[in-house]
Parts: structure tokens; sequence; C-alpha cells
């Protein structure tokens, strides 16, 4: 934990920067965030009134039962949950073994390409974050 809690000092503004260029490529992202694997705030960019303390716990608790559920149900490595809602989809993706990124997409998007941009945002974390 103690190597994830410095890498998040000194690259925080790199991850803001990455969450700044997934929202930007398409306005189908919404918002986003980067959170521990322990549901700690890493960096965010959501709407003020969101609270990403919540936020992130939820998503790490949420990321640890579907490990569980793919490991007892034999599907292999977890990449991502998708949470259907009336308004939007929320994409929870592991980010390497200590990060996990949330991102908002509004509800006509097309995942394909979102979850292209969210793998190419997830390789930029790990790098960061290992670095």
């Amino acid at each position: 934990m103690q190597n994830i809690k410095s890498a998040q000092n000194a690259h925080s503004d790199k991850l803001w920067y990455v969450l700044q260029e997934l929202t930007s490529n398409r306005g189908d992202i919404q918002g986003c965030t980067i959170v521990t694997t322990q549901g700690l705030p890493i960096t965010s960019l959501l709407q003020d009134d969101a609270n990403v303390s919540l936020i992130s716990a939820m998503s790490a608790a949420i990321i640890s039962v579907a490990d569980s559920a793919a490991i007892e149900l034999q599907r292999g490595y977890l990449q991502r949950i998708l949470l259907e809602g009336e308004l939007g989809t929320i994409i929870i993706s592991k980010a390497g073994t200590h990060a996990i990124l949330v991102s908002l997409v509004d509800k006509n998007s097309k995942l394909g390409i979102i979850f292209m941009l969210i793998d190419k945002a997830i390789k930029k974390i790990v790098e960061i974050l290992d670095s």
C-alpha cells in the first residue's frame, strides 16, 4: 500500500490528465474517477456534487465481489463491470493491481468505442502508477 500512496502523490497530475483526455475524446464519457482497490479516491473528474469518497468505496466493494464471482464461476480474469441504469451506464474497470477506473457513460453510447478508450486510459494509468 505504501508504494501506491507514494505513486498517488507523485503522479496525481498525470492521472488527472488521463481522465481529462478520456472525457474530452467523446462526449459519451461524462465523468470518471480513479480509486484504489481499497476504496480510496486517487483523482476524479466528476460533477461537483458527487461524493467521491462514497463512490470510491462502493466501486472497490463491487470489484471485490465481482472478482469473487468470476473466480467461483470460472470466468477468468475480471476485466470490467457494467451497471446499466435508466440514465446511463457505469463502467468499473480494473486498472492494474492497485487501481480501479470508474467511468460514467451516456446511455446512447457505442460501447465498443468506449471500451477502446477506457482500455487506452487504463494502459496509461498502469504505466503512471508503476513508474
